[in-house]
């Protein structure tokens, strides 16, 4: 479980490194979950939307709500371990400024 975390945290703050968690891109982040989940409708879109709703909160009232979104928190994690980027590799875009990118 440690290392979720750390992989996690470590994951997030390089991604956040190359992108920054301004509210408004925490908002439009929000947004492309709500439309990927319009899109395919599926229990894993829902928690990015957990996700995306509590790193804007977390911008707005500094509370990390965000980490009730376990299986997200997972998967970035498990992503970041395995190619130093908390996204898909899909969605990538070699923007990650991860170990791999």
């Amino acid at each position: 479980m440690n290392k979720i975390w750390q992989n996690y945290e470590k994951g997030m703050g390089v991604f956040d490194n190359c992108h920054s968690p301004t509210v408004q891109s925490q908002w439009l982040a929000l947004k492309d979950e709500i439309g990927e989940f319009v899109r395919e409708p599926n229990s894993s879109e829902i928690w990015d939307i957990v996700h995306a709703a509590g790193r804007l909160l977390y911008k707005i009232i500094g509370i990390p709500l965000y980490l009730l979104a376990y299986p997200t928190v997972r998967k970035h994690s498990q992503r970041f371990e395995e190619y130093g980027c908390i996204r898909s590799i899909r969605n990538c875009e070699g923007k990650c400024c991860g170990k791999n990118s």
